[in-house]
């Protein structure tokens, strides 16, 4: 009875101990076959010729090669190793002069990236200072550096520096001047020519104008990107148009005052 108990005891042990091999087994098998079928999917996405498999188009401040380099995409990367959605958002944030990019992937080894640059509407600068910052922003608000091509925009001027740093949204007036800024880009008040917004007044802003003169402005909600305070900042500059065609030949020096809600008038002796 013993020795049944002993061999049936036995053999059970010999099949656990089977098992257990069989498992081993199969996991090394698939461990080895995985690792097989990842070569073969691997091998495909080398990149060895970047001008054949590497498309990048992009504008004038950012170089094809920059943004190749900031993806890792060189001769030997593998494009199945990269993870382009990361480096996306990587690259946006730390190049705050691209607005967009775009990544295609198009198998097994070639990819196409395309970049949209930011376009400056107004340079930035501090109030006193005459030297170009190098600073801009654009429609949105983004503030970036660049230099060439931005010498007929707007400035505006921020009270202290160092200003609104490059990768960050212009916030309270310095935003609001920008509302002016875009609005004054408009047909119909083109014929203002806006220059530059003075930012340093706590109540309204200073606006100088293509014939140098100059107008103090604000307008109800200008601190809110609002669809109102837009509306309530387009009536202000109807009336200032309106009076800036109606001034009396031959005056100058006018300082315009366009604070109060229902009209806008000239005061050629006030000083800011």
């Amino acid at each position: 009875m013993k020795e049944n108990k002993i061999a049936h005891r036995n053999r059970g042990g010999l099949w656990v101990t089977l098992g257990v091999v069989a498992v081993t087994a199969l996991l090394v098998g698939l461990a080895v076959g995985y690792d097989k079928l990842r070569t073969l999917y691997l091998e495909p996405c080398v990149i060895t010729d970047m001008a054949e498999q590497v498309s990048i188009s992009s504008g004038k401040m950012v170089k094809p090669d920059i943004l190749a380099e900031n993806f890792g995409l060189r001769k030997g990367a593998n494009v199945a190793l990269i993870d382009f959605e990361a480096k996306r958002a990587e690259i946006l944030r730390k190049i705050p002069t691209l607005r967009a990019i775009s990544v295609s992937r198009h198998l097994p080894n070639r990819v196409s990236i395309r970049a949209e640059e930011r376009t400056p509407v107004v340079r930035l600068n501090i109030c006193g200072r005459r030297a170009a910052s190098g600073r801009v922003a654009d429609s949105e608000g983004m503030v970036f550096s660049c230099l060439r091509g931005t010498q007929t925009l707007p400035t505006i001027r921020e009270p202290r520096a160092p200003g609104t740093a490059a990768g960050q949204l212009l916030k309270g007036r310095a935003r609001a001047a920008l509302d002016l800024v875009k609005t004054c880009r408009e047909s119909e008040f083109a014929e203002l020519g806006l220059l530059e917004v003075d930012t340093s007044k706590t109540d309204f802003l200073v606006a100088t104008l293509g014939d140098y003169s100059r107008v103090k402005i604000c307008w109800e909600g200008m601190d809110e990107a609002t669809p109102a305070a837009r509306a309530a900042l387009g009536a202000r500059l109807t009336l200032l148009l309106k009076a800036v065609r109606a001034r009396c030949e031959g005056l100058k020096a006018v300082i315009w005052n366009a604070t109060l809600p229902d009209y806008v008038f000239a005061d050629t002796q006030e000083r800011l």
